[in-house]
């Protein structure tokens, strides 16, 4: 009666009739309710989706069944069906332990691993448990196909494909990503959404060409949403095709299933920078900021700065970020802005200080180091500089840069070093360099190098490089060429060069003083004409002081030239030149003491010996002190012996002093 029972209800399960089996069994006394029979209920119950019924009447018999395949995979059927996935798994996995042969347990272990891969919590970011979910739904979907070779698991593991793409575009790590998302399309997926993930992948990785055709094909296959318009128009901006951006990111609006879309906003505002058109950004960027509930936004604050800072109107944008910043941003890209705002400011040593913020955050590439580099140049530092300069010229993004070289020539040039300045700036020659400035760094290098002509040379190159020049490049360069024909003693040169400065319009000190002192062999009042115009312009130094002195003692004017002289050494200078010119003013007004003590100092410090014993021997000899003067005219033959042969003026005076030392004239 048991055997006719068991297999007339199986026969009622072959023809779907589950409810019939459920109202056979349940009529019939509980003696006849065996395992088998209460087994074959639940399984009805599981079929008319009474899951818990189900469960519940395979609990009851759970002593006598848990070692039972069938069982196990009924108790798990009902599990996956309530969705208890975890409970689920553990009885279709001794189901196989029990049964290993029957196909529908991997699948189920399948549907079950697909299942928790989806249960992320985004938050906690738990996508190495949800990859690991994934591979399990691979595995057994290709053990249920081996199982059962009419099954077809290619949905399932286009899932798994599909869903581990995703994750790995989440996880950044786009290679994997995209070896997934294409493996999906080659099992036959070929729906809208694996091509807009493809797409996504590939823009992160920089091909945006190739993004933009998955980005098409998906909308080819029907999507035609906000996120994909305004990908696409992300895209055409990252392939700097901003108008084509534009009508996309217009469209994206159009479909926005929301008022504001922020993330929106913020790139149609890059899009309309892009085109120039600012004002536009601004006005868009405003119309949001002034909802109250965005006037907080910190990426709309940002953005507002980014657009500001674009225009080069740093002032504007250091509000927004300012306020971005009193908001709580606080990161890599705000100090950045900040840096780059303040560094074209002018205010350099604020700009250094965000650069040093930037620093600690954890930034250490080669574009902030060549921040530092030009900070620290333009805050004078220029010894810092040169470390970080150093250490870009090293690598080979920067090792055969124009720009890079010619700057390092440039401050080599600054602090003085000009054989170091010449190499980096002939590499940047080299290097197809050829402009006015580099020519004009080369021609001062070269002169400092004692080149002099050669130096003068290209800076009269660079002043025929009329293209951009202006009226200060052109006082500048002829200022500068008129110095170094000062240095080789070409005062008409120099003078030439000069006159040309001043009716270009120059008329300060240095000038002034520069005509002044190439005029001093040729025209003495002339030189005290343009000295004292350098004196009224503020230039009242040793050195200007030394240049009256002279002038006034050659003009027998020796009273103002020992004011002068003095002047010279109160103001700090007190070289053997001054020692002795100043000796020579006073000997010549008569007060032989002081200038005795005078050439006594400058005899201590000079390297030119025996020109100070002559007018010490000089000076004794006028006031009858002979032995003395005889004493210091010894070492004028010692040092001056092949002079005198040469030097007719000192031949002269030299006779002079012989001839007062023999004489016995007393001179007071």
């Amino acid at each position: 009666m048991e055997n006719n029972i068991v297999d007339f209800l199986n026969k009622l399960h072959k023809e779907g009739k589950n409810q019939e089996i459920i109202d056979k069994i349940e009529v019939l006394p509980n003696e006849e309710k065996n395992s088998e029979i209460i087994g074959i209920l639940a399984r009805a119950y599981n079929n008319v989706d009474n899951y818990e019924k189900a469960l519940e009447l395979l609990k009851s018999i759970e002593n006598e069944k848990s070692e039972d395949g069938i069982w196990n995979y009924r108790v798990g059927y009902s599990y996956f069906y309530l969705d208890r996935n975890r409970e689920a798994e553990k009885y279709f996995l001794k189901a196989i332990e029990l049964n290993p042969d029957e196909p529908d347990n991997y699948i189920f272990l399948c549907w079950i691993y697909q299942n928790l891969s989806s249960e992320i919590d985004e938050e906690k970011e738990n996508y190495k448990e949800c990859i690991e979910y994934l591979y399990k739904s691979e595995k057994y979907a290709k053990l249920y196909s081996e199982k059962d070779a009419q099954a077809d698991v290619t949905d399932e593991l286009i899932f798994a494909e599909e869903r581990l793409g995703w994750i790995y575009n989440k996880l950044e790590n786009y290679t994997e990503a995209e070896k997934h998302l294409r493996k999906a399309i080659e099992l036959g997926d070929n729906d809208k959404w694996v091509y807009s993930q493809l797409g996504y992948n590939l823009k992160e990785q920089g091909r945006y060409e190739e993004a933009l055709e998955s980005y098409k094909k998906s909308t080819e296959l029907g999507r035609d949403d906000s996120w994909i318009n305004e990908e696409i128009g992300w895209t055409y901006f990252l392939l700097e095709k901003p108008s084509e951006a534009l009508e996309y990111m217009k469209k994206a609006k159009e479909l926005s299933p929301v008022e504001v879309d922020l993330a929106l906003v913020s790139r149609t505002s890059s899009v309309l920078v892009a085109l120039g058109r600012h004002t536009e950004a601004i006005k868009l960027l405003k119309d949001i900021i002034n909802k109250d509930e965005y006037k907080d936004s910190i990426g709309i604050l940002s953005d507002l700065a980014y657009v500001y800072d674009d225009l080069e109107d740093y002032r504007n944008g250091l509000i927004y970020l300012k306020r971005a910043n009193e908001l709580g941003r606080d990161d890599i890209w705000i100090n950045t802005e900040f840096a780059y705002a303040y560094y074209y400011l002018g205010e350099y040593e604020k700009s250094y200080n965000y650069l040093t913020i930037i620093k600690n955050l954890g930034r250490d590439d080669l574009t902030l180091k060549l921040m530092f580099a030009n900070t620290l140049s333009k805050m004078g530092k220029y010894e810092e500089a040169l470390e970080y300069y150093l250490e870009l010229i090293k690598s080979d993004e920067y090792k055969n840069n124009v720009n890079l070289n010619s700057q390092l020539g440039w401050i080599y040039g600054e602090v003085e070093k000009p054989e170091e300045a010449l190499k980096y700036l002939f590499k940047a020659e080299e290097l197809g360099k050829d402009d006015r400035m580099i020519n004009i760094d080369i021609g001062i290098n070269l002169a400092r190098t004692g080149e002099i002509k050669e130096g003068i040379n290209r800076l009269k190159r660079a002043s025929i490089m009329e293209d951009g020049i202006t009226l200060d490049d052109k006082i500048f360069l002829n200022s500068e060429i008129a110095y170094w024909y000062g240095e080789l003693g070409n005062t008409d040169n120099a003078l030439e060069y000069l006159y040309i400065a001043e009716g270009l319009g120059r008329n300060d000190a240095w000038l002034n003083s520069q005509i002044g002192w190439n005029l001093l062999e040729k025209d003495l009042h002339k030189a005290l004409e343009y000295f004292n115009k350098a004196k009224k312009l503020g230039k009242d130094d040793a050195w200007i002081n030394m240049q009256f002195g002279f002038a006034y003692s050659k003009l027998g004017e020796y009273e103002k030239a020992i004011s002068s002289f003095k002047k010279a050494r109160e103001l700090g200078m007190n070289n053997s030149w001054l020692l002795y010119q100043l000796g020579i003013a006073l000997k010549e007004y008569g007060n032989i003491e002081e200038a005795i003590k005078i050439f006594k100092e400058e005899i201590e410090i000079t390297d030119y010996k025996g020109f100070g014993d002559l007018q010490l021997a000089w000076c004794y000899a006028l006031i009858d002190e002979k032995e003395k003067a005889k004493e210091y005219f010894e070492n004028v033959d010692k040092y001056l012996a092949s002079s005198l042969e040469n030097d007719e003026e000192l031949k002269k005076d030299y006779n002079t002093v012989k001839e007062l030392i023999n004489s016995n004239i007393y001179f007071n």
